[in-house]
């Protein structure tokens, strides 16, 4: 499934987009479990929620998957 994504973060308010990349060629099935998604409690003060980041690149609230936007990232 998506190998370089390690996490979601706090007030990021849109749809995830699931990128699946082949090693092989795999039938899957309509249900068939593929992935897992794993949520955990966030504690303590949180200082900056990802929807008021002024480099979150993702807040344009869609159903639709979105192309990656690595490119407006500063190094």
């Amino acid at each position: 499934i998506h190998a370089t994504a390690g996490k979601g973060d706090v007030g990021f308010c849109n749809t995830w987009t699931l990128e699946i990349s082949v090693a092989q060629p795999v039938k899957i099935y309509a249900g068939m479990p593929i992935g897992q998604l794993i949520y955990f409690v966030v504690e303590g003060n949180i200082e900056t929620m990802y929807n008021s980041k002024g480099n979150a690149k993702y807040n344009n609230k869609t159903t639709k998957p979105v192309e990656s936007m690595m490119w407006k990232n500063v190094f």
